[in-house]
């Protein structure tokens, strides 16, 4: 070839590149050998299983009461096991995240060793062929906790999940080339018996995560219905409210409690620190990501959450998770806030809310957060390998969030 088509192609190459989208979705429902004319039917293998699955944007799980009674926990976890991954998932070029899709409503986490979009290939399970060649993994192991930045229920001494509701829905909200926002919400919820409402049908709320290309940070908006002032939208006292916040690493050994205010440490350490923007709760540690010690490697990884000052009640814990209340406002229909973090001040957010659907919950109160994480063994360039310079990197990160 000579030199200037060389050339042309080296251009024609780098156009292509800069229209690749830089985000993507994986949604993947598992169905049977006789869903193959569906679009987008595939063959996944994996967690020891051949899977028949299709692509969709949206599911939902009812949960009706038994005859003559009043409606049950929904600690059933049908759809979890109905759906590839456990539930639907977003991913940049950094990191990956997936919400499952039951009563735990957990972040779980995929981190990348390179920079690029994985989960099409990956479906979240990597073969050994695909680790060889770089990919990235799951890297961290939740089991019941707070994970990072999922939102719980804080009954007044422990966080617990989000059970006792009429339906869950997960979706696809949006996705473009550069943004992505996923979602689970429920209708019907009631988690305690005072918090039904005067019609008994209960609360209805929606999480929406999302994720930009070229970031590992996620914006997290919640979204609830109303019951005048009824808790759980005030978190300024130790609940119940709903809360959020960071486990510790292992999950299984808990924070030392008693080193808290010398954050830098031994794993199981945690960080707590009142910004004057809000606050961030963080913590590092070391474990392995899932139950196979023999095939995986103990992963050490960073967690945070950032809660603008607004929106940050008391602070609470319990032996696996540190945790921040959520205030709730009633947003102002004279102002909006858009999705990506860069409404300024402290002003509360607009119904309208840019690039921003959330249904039908029309009497609403809101609040937001953010999310970060780093992989420090499994990513090639991470922005911390200590816990030292993960807690420098993170007063940076959360300096400029509002």
């Amino acid at each position: 070839m000579s030199a200037s088509g060389l050339l042309t192609l080296n251009v024609v190459v780098l156009l292509l590149a800069g229209c690749a989208p830089r985000v993507a979705t994986s949604f993947w429902k598992i169905g049977t050998p006789a869903d193959s004319l569906r679009p987008g039917y595939t063959v996944i293998h994996a967690e020891g299983k051949t899977r028949h699955c299709y692509p969709v944007t949206e599911a939902t799980d009812h949960f009706l009461p038994p005859l003559g009674g009043e409606r049950g926990s929904c600690g059933e976890r049908g759809s979890y096991y109905a759906f590839h991954h456990h539930g639907v998932a977003v991913e940049s070029e950094l990191m990956a995240y997936r919400i499952y899709f039951d009563k735990k409503q957990t972040i779980d986490l995929y981190c990348k060793r390179t920079p690029q979009l994985e989960l099409a290939e990956s479906h979240w399970y990597p073969n050994d062929s695909l680790l060889a060649a770089g990919y990235g993994d799951d890297i961290l192991r939740v089991g019941g906790t707070v994970g990072v930045g999922s939102v719980k229920f804080w009954n007044g001494k422990k966080q617990v999940h989000i059970e006792n509701i009429a339906s869950r829905t997960q979706r696809i909200v949006r996705r473009t080339r550069h943004s992505a926002t996923i979602e689970v919400a429920v209708k019907g919820w009631q988690p305690i018996s005072s918090l039904s409402g005067e019609d008994g049908r209960g609360l209805d709320m929606s999480v929406q995560y999302t994720l930009k290309s070229g970031h590992r940070d996620m914006r997290c908006d919640v979204f609830c219905s109303s019951l005048g002032d009824s808790l759980p939208f005030r978190g300024g006292q130790e609940g119940p409210a709903l809360c959020t916040g960071v486990q510790s690493i292992p999950a299984k050994s808990g924070f030392n409690w008693n080193s808290i205010s010398s954050p830098i440490g031994e794993d199981g350490r945690g960080l707590v620190l009142q910004l004057p923007n809000g606050v961030l709760l963080a913590s590092w540690g070391t474990d392995w990501p899932v139950n196979d010690s023999a095939k995986y490697a103990k992963e050490t990884v960073g967690l945070a959450v950032f809660i603008p000052k607004e929106y940050a009640g008391a602070l609470v814990r319990d032996k696996q998770n540190n945790l921040c209340l959520l205030n709730l406002w009633v947003p102002s229909v004279n102002q909006q806030s858009v999705c990506d973090g860069e409404s300024g001040g402290t002003s509360r957010p607009s119904i309208k809310r840019s690039g921003i659907d959330h249904r039908d919950l029309v009497a609403e109160r809101v609040a937001h957060f953010y999310l970060t994480v780093v992989g420090a063994t499994k990513e090639n360039h991470p922005v911390a390998r200590t816990a030292e310079e993960w807690y420098a990197y993170l007063r940076r990160w959360a300096k400029h969030l509002k």
